[in-house]
C-alpha cells in the first residue's frame, strides 16, 4: 500500500496581501476621517494580531474596553508570536503592496496616498460599503471599532504617541 502525502500549509493572514486589503478596507471604512498611513499600519497590525494588544500601553479606560473584548493572551493561542517589532517589520511589505494594489485599482485616492493619508476614492467607498457586514465577522467588527474609536485615537494629539504606546517602529 502506498502512502499518500499530504502537503498541509499554514496560512498566515498577516502576510497575505488579499487579507491585508480586506483588513485595511474595513479599517478605512470605520474611520470618520481618513487615517494617516502609519496609524493605519499599526491598526492593521493589531487587527491581524489581536493578542499582541495585551503588551501595548493603554489608558485605564481603554484597557477596560479592550478586556471586555475577551481577546486571549498570546500564550493562550495556538500560534507562537515573534516579537511584535519583528512581525510589524515583516508585515511592512505586505501592507505597502496592499495599499499599492488598492491605489492601482482606483479604490484609494492616489494623491492622498502620496501625502501619507489613506482615503477611499468614490469607487473604493462603494466597493467597501459592504465590507463591515459581508467580509468582517462580529468579533472582528468589534475589534475594528475598538482599534479605530479607542486604541488608535488614545494618543492622537501626540506626534508619535501611538508608536510609543505600542513600541512598533520601522527602520526607514
Amino acid at each position: 500500500m502506498g502512502c499518500t502525502e499530504v502537503n498541509d500549509r499554514l496560512w498566515f493572514p498577516q502576510l497575505d496581501v488579499y487579507d491585508c486589503i480586506r483588513r485595511i478596507g474595513a479599517l478605512i471604512f470605520a474611520y470618520s476621517e481618513p487615517p494617516g498611513i502609519e496609524r493605519l499600519y499599526i491598526a492593521d497590525f493589531y487587527l491581524a494580531n489581536p493578542p499582541l494588544l495585551h503588551s501595548s500601553t493603554m489608558r485605564q479606560e481603554t484597557r477596560r474596553k479592550f478586556v471586555a473584548l475577551k481577546i486571549p493572551r498570546p500564550k493562550a493561542t495556538f500560534l507562537t508570536y515573534p516579537a511584535p517589532v519583528l512581525l510589524f517589520s515583516k508585515m511592512e511589505s505586505v501592507q505597502r503592496e496592499a495599499l499599492r494594489a488598492m491605489g492601482g485599482k482606483g479604490l484609494l485616492s492616489v494623491s492622498e496616498l502620496q501625502r501619507g493619508i489613506a482615503s477611499f476614492s468614490e469607487a473604493g467607498q462603494n466597493a467597501f460599503a459592504s465590507v463591515m457586514t459581508e467580509m468582517v465577522g462580529d468579533v472582528e467588527r468589534k475589534l475594528v471599532r475598538f482599534l479605530v474609536d479607542e486604541f488608535a485615537t488614545a494618543s492622537e494629539n501626540a506626534p508619535y504617541g501611538l508608536r510609543s504606546n505600542t513600541g512598533l517602529r520601522r527602520v526607514v
